[in-house]
């Protein structure tokens, strides 16, 4: 990502140059919750099952799944056509166009994944992954470096905050989106008499980490407690 970002001197393009990679391994991460189901690696089923699918989620469904289309900046109208207010953006291609009465329309790739609130989840993401992966590895080892250990429950009292921050940034940029174009969403009347709004799913989504985070930042803090500092802690079984 650095190297990206140096080469092209800003974060566009970034998340498409990335996307292959990124959806295998957050997809293949569910392989951690059999890991934790089974006892390879000691951690909580119920934390990381929520962080996975959080991942997954935010991959799949919103970075993946919304794109705005394409904006376009009209700045030459053919008289009599229709003449938005001054320099107006569009997230939709007006039929206008294609009938050649706007002219002079420069457009550009509107995509949630241009987003800066996604480079700061992926950023976060990276971090994490990399001080986790080292953590468990040298842990089979059965040669912790100290570094390594405090890294592990230092970190993320910063990553974790900042990157519910971005997923949630992301999510609430692709509501307008996801309300005007109905996208995965279900209305009535159909075969199956179901309704689904992926707009209101999305927000109840959001709403969902006012109570998750919470549980998750303390679970790790206590974590850490136990583990730098030698605390006992009695945890109820998840």
């Amino acid at each position: 990502m650095a190297r990206f970002y140096m080469q092209k001197g800003t974060h566009k393009g970034l998340y498409r140059s990335i996307q292959k990679t990124l959806k295998f391994f957050q997809t293949f991460a569910l392989l951690e919750v059999v890991h934790c189901a089974v006892g390879i690696v000691r951690t909580s089923v119920l934390v990381t099952g929520v962080q996975v699918s959080s991942r997954i989620f935010m991959v799949w469904f919103i970075t993946h799944s919304i794109k705005q289309g394409m904006k376009f900046l009209c700045t030459k109208y053919i008289p009599g056509a229709f003449q938005p207010s001054g320099m107006e953006v569009y997230y939709k291609i007006p039929s206008l166009l294609k009938k050649g009465k706007l002219l002079a329309c420069n457009s550009s790739s509107q995509k949630i994944q241009n987003e800066e609130s996604v480079i700061l989840f992926l950023v976060v993401w990276t971090v994490t992954e990399i001080t986790r992966y080292s953590f468990y590895t040298f842990s089979l080892l059965n040669h912790l470096p100290y570094f390594i250990k405090w890294a592990r429950y230092n970190f993320f009292i910063i990553l974790y905050p900042v990157g519910v921050a971005g997923e949630l940034l992301t999510i609430y940029a692709a509501l307008p989106y996801v309300k005007k174009t109905g996208m995965f969403s279900l209305r009535l009347p159909n075969k199956y008499n179901v309704s689904f709004d992926y707009y209101y799913f999305l927000i109840i989504i959001m709403l969902s980490y006012i109570p998750l985070f919470p549980q998750l930042y303390l679970h790790m803090l206590r974590q850490r407690r136990k583990v730098l500092h030698g605390e006992v802690i009695i945890e109820k079984d998840d």
